[in-house]
């Protein structure tokens, strides 16, 4: 049977007629804007879930055409130059910080939506079983992160109250650890970040964003620490202000 292309054409307009998409259209974060389907796609300040496209932003409804592939593109921006309000959404990548631990999974405060902070910060969980993918049933939540870790993840879900959240990438996980001894721990490998003051070694999910000037920076700082008194509040201090200053991590 022969394939009619005008008539396909007119069915898939058709199709687009029956969803009402309006050009500058005021959004919410979290708010509805159509069905997903093989005709629309979310873009920028958008995402897509249960087969429905979602305002992630605080903006206005930016509709793009692709008369090549038949596809509108679906983006929510600001008329502004304020930054935007965004909300967490399924597949972000978010800093949280780990508030408390259990064997089965670690509960996490979100603070960042990619780079934006958020004004009010919500709940989220990360699971043994989403702590690695290569390793997945021998992850331990004690032995992957610590209370007051600040943790890159991804948004997987949405649970009973909580997002639920995955390190199961490389480029996710521990970005930043704070020993007993007040010091930011240094990444020694990817599984350990040791004191430099104290040389404690814990084991860690360690996130593989460290540069190699901040590896490089690290090993002058711990042999200058070799060289002066360990219990000098003074050098806790510089410490923390040079790590601020030149190996801030998210």
């Amino acid at each position: 049977m022969e394939v009619d292309e005008d008539q396909q054409f007119e069915d898939s307009q058709n199709q687009r007629s029956k969803i009402k998409i309006k050009e500058g259209t005021p959004c919410l974060p979290g708010q509805r804007i159509c069905k997903a389907n093989e005709y629309f796609e979310a873009g920028e300040g958008a995402y897509e879930f249960g087969n429905s496209i979602f305002s992630s932003v605080l903006g206005y409804l930016h509709v793009k055409e692709s008369p090549e592939e038949e596809l509108t593109i679906l983006s929510v921006e600001r008329k502004d130059d304020k930054p935007s309000f965004t909300a967490p959404f399924v597949g972000a990548v978010v800093t949280c910080i780990v508030l408390s631990r259990t064997p089965k999974l670690a509960r996490c405060l979100i603070t960042h939506v990619g780079k934006v902070k958020l004004s009010d910060m919500v709940k989220g969980i990360i699971r043994r079983e989403y702590i690695s993918e290569k390793h997945r049933d021998l992850s331990e939540i004690e032995t992957s992160f610590g209370i007051g870790d600040t943790v890159l993840a991804r948004i997987v879900g949405i649970g009973d109250g909580d997002f639920i959240m995955s390190t199961g990438e490389d480029n996710l996980g521990v970005a930043q650890s704070v020993s007993k001894a007040g010091f930011f721990m240094v990444p020694i490998g990817w599984t350990k970040m040791e004191c430099p003051r104290t040389r404690e070694v814990q084991p860690k999910k360690v996130a593989k964003i460290v540069q190699d000037r901040n590896i490089e920076y690290w090993r002058k700082r711990n042999e200058e620490l070799k060289l002066k008194d360990r219990g000098s509040d003074e050098i806790s201090k510089k410490l923390k202000t040079e790590y601020n200053e030149t190996g801030k991590r998210q």
